[in-house]
């Protein structure tokens, strides 16, 4: 929403950390996107918008894809519309909002970013050629960890919903064979020889 993002987190407080910290951490896997606080979002013409802008541009720079978010009203919180003014101006700029414009209040070197908007942005200390060759290594590595785990978990959910449905037919089937079995009972109230589960055609005893 805002036109700029600081590179730290609390200008009064060192221990708030920076953005650089945070990137290092989630890219090295020392903190996630649920060890924090999810970020607030709401929809305005037809696009969700971020208040919390520090983070969003961490999350997007290090190419993090679908995160969970904390979703409000738009008029439930006066922060969206003020921030949302803050960055009309400069919209053109940043693609609708897409990039930001960064500040850098610190001398951490800063990693060259396509989230960051150069023309809004002053960065005046860079990460060496060697330490964002290794910075955008890192990032290209927990993609793919983020996209194994993905996969995964799309696997694990397709085996649960196979094998719901295929206990939900054996029991029917076991169903329609205890209908037929009763359909053939003798009239007259005589009792049948009782049959052992291999003989009435049971594989397997299903809880119904």
């Amino acid at each position: 929403t805002q036109e700029h993002v600081y590179d730290t987190f609390n200008a009064n407080d060192a221990r708030a950390g920076g953005v650089v910290e945070l990137i290092t951490d989630i890219i090295s896997g020392e903190r996630t996107v649920t060890d924090l606080p999810l970020i607030r979002v709401a929809v305005k013409q037809g696009a969700y918008w971020c208040v919390d802008n520090r983070r969003l541009f961490v999350y997007k720079h290090c190419q993090l894809g679908e995160i969970p978010v904390q979703v409000f009203d738009w008029k439930e919180n006066r922060e969206f519309e003020l921030k949302w003014r803050n960055g009309r101006q400069t919209r053109k700029k940043t693609g609708g909002g897409a990039r930001v414009g960064v500040i850098q209040r610190t001398e951490v070197p800063f990693p060259q970013s396509s989230v960051a908007e150069p023309s809004l942005s002053r960065i005046t200390t860079y990460m060496a050629l060697g330490e964002q060759r290794r910075h955008d290594a890192g990032i290209a590595a927990l993609r793919k960890r983020r996209s194994v785990q993905s996969n995964a978990s799309e696997n694990v959910s397709a085996d649960m919903e196979e094998e719901g449905l295929r206990k939900i037919l054996d029991s029917t089937h076991a169903v329609v064979k205890a209908k037929r079995r009763k359909r053939a009972a003798p009239p007259g109230g005589k009792r049948r020889k009782k049959q052992s589960q291999s003989e009435c055609g049971f594989d397997s005893a299903v809880k119904l």
